[in-house]
């Protein structure tokens, strides 16, 4: 169990987080090449020395493996264990992964950026759901990206067909070619945790990173389609006010 608002780490020693880059000396603090978004305010932060912590716990175990000589086959990993303390909020917030790619899992687990209430609800949450599962069932997770995007096309391009195929069909002409392929990868990636194979034998799985490879995708999607829109759509009203404003100056009565 992970206590939040606890002190802030102690400030000795040198742990490097993984897969953050380089190490860059600047002034009394190691500070890596990449930047860490915090799960809990959204702020994100370089990761260093001060704010950063590694554990690494080894284990080796045997794995019994009747192909070998004597039936035994040696399988050596360890588990890494990444801490973050936040200089903005002050929490805490944890990466644990085995170094074999066996699990991984995120404290507190990522729900998602913050949706506009101009978007739909029924897509907000689909969004969150998916988010939430990205560890736990990344399968799952992967159908919900799928079920969200079904929505976000109904919605946003006003077509509705038989199914997701047909749907994005429809829009073909409408977006660029990049993105009409990525769309159709998406929805034949949902349907892997949707539908079983042919073959029950046959296990494919989705694995955490994939999935939020998904998730990105439609972060992407919303702010290209509904954000954007928004935002136009406000830009143009302001102009049209100022110019009718300035129109009212130059005219009086």
């Amino acid at each position: 169990m992970v206590s939040a608002r606890a002190a802030g780490p102690s400030s000795g020693g040198l742990w490097r987080a993984p897969f953050c880059g380089i190490l860059r000396r600047k002034g009394d603090v190691y500070k890596l090449s990449e930047k860490y978004k915090c799960p809990y305010c959204g702020v994100a932060f370089y990761e260093a020395s001060d704010n950063t912590k590694e554990r690494r716990i080894s284990y080796n175990f045997d794995q019994k493996d009747f192909d070998g000589p004597y039936g035994y086959n040696s399988i050596l990993s360890d588990i890494v264990a990444v801490y973050h303390y936040c200089p903005s909020c002050h929490e805490y917030s944890v990466q644990l992964a085995s170094s074999k790619g066996l699990f991984s899992f995120n404290y507190p687990p990522y729900t998602g950026i913050t949706l506009p209430d101009y978007i739909p609800e029924a897509i907000r949450k689909d969004y969150v759901e998916a988010c939430s599962i990205l560890d736990a069932s990344p399968k799952a997770s992967a159908t919900l990206s799928r079920r969200c995007l079904q929505g976000m096309i109904r919605d946003f391009w006003g077509v509705t067909s038989g199914n997701l195929a047909g749907e994005i069909d429809l829009i073909k002409d409408k977006i660029p070619a990049d993105q009409y392929r990525v769309l159709n990868g998406v929805r034949r990636l949902g349907n892997i945790g949707a539908h079983m194979e042919k073959d029950v034998n046959l296990i494919v799985d989705i694995d955490p990173g994939e999935a939020q490879k998904l998730v990105k995708l439609l972060e992407l999607l919303l702010k290209d389609w509904y954000i954007a829109r928004h935002e136009r759509e406000e830009l143009y009203r302001e102009i049209l006010v100022i110019d009718e404003k300035k129109q009212d100056e130059r005219h009086p009565g």
